[in-house]
């Protein structure tokens, strides 16, 4: 029964609300509590690539906006836009997807 040791194992893992896992959006089980140390350290450093890469493309904006950079194929555009076609492209290339 769920007395014995197996029984209190298995409370254990099914969790003290009977087996429901808890939910992060309402559709994926929430499994931050039991992450691994190698989990949580590739977290964190997720989130510095991610900070830094949004500092580098905030950087590029900056200068290629200052320097009057535009579209090669549509020299009429303004540099604004073009800089922020090419930010936002780096941004999507460069932060990771686990973020």
């Amino acid at each position: 029964g769920m007395s014995t040791r197996i029984g209190r194992i298995a409370q254990l893992i099914a969790g003290e609300d009977g087996g429901k896992q808890k939910t992060k959006c309402g559709c994926l089980p929430d499994t931050s509590a039991s992450a691994t140390p190698l989990q949580q350290n590739l977290e964190k450093l997720g989130g510095r690539i991610g900070m830094i890469a949004i500092v580098v493309c905030v950087v590029i904006f900056i200068i290629g906006v200052a320097m009057n950079r535009t579209d090669p194929s549509n020299p009429g555009s303004p540099a604004w836009l073009y800089m922020i076609l090419i930010a936002v492209t780096l941004a999507v290339a460069a932060i990771p997807e686990g973020i």
